[in-house]
């Protein structure tokens, strides 16, 4: 049985960090968690602890900047990919953001 969103949101994880209490870029008060992978993605980005805190400014930064947000699924699809297989992440997310 699938857990729930609301469930899932209570019990986010990161592989990218320890610490979901700061902004993993600059250090402040995380005022978000967000999931790297959102939209029709959201549930498998909890699913696979694919979630960053980020402070107001990078939260909204994440939102515009293209470059910005790319970064953050290259940095999870490879720590993914060091205890799954590439097969495993496209069937998941789809596309492959590393050749990018």
């Amino acid at each position: 049985m699938k857990k729930s969103i609301k469930t899932l949101e209570k019990n986010r994880k990161s592989i990218l960090t320890d610490n979901l209490d700061y902004c993993i870029e600059c250090g402040k008060p995380k005022v978000n968690i967000h999931e790297v992978y959102e939209g029709s993605y959201r549930r498998r980005s909890m699913e696979n602890d694919m979630c960053i805190p980020l402070c107001f400014e990078h939260h909204k930064q994440i939102h515009n900047d293209y470059q910005f947000a790319l970064k953050y699924k290259k940095m999870c699809q490879s720590k993914f990919e060091e205890t799954h297989s590439r097969e495993e992440f496209l069937k998941l997310f789809i596309k492959n953001y590393l050749d990018k």
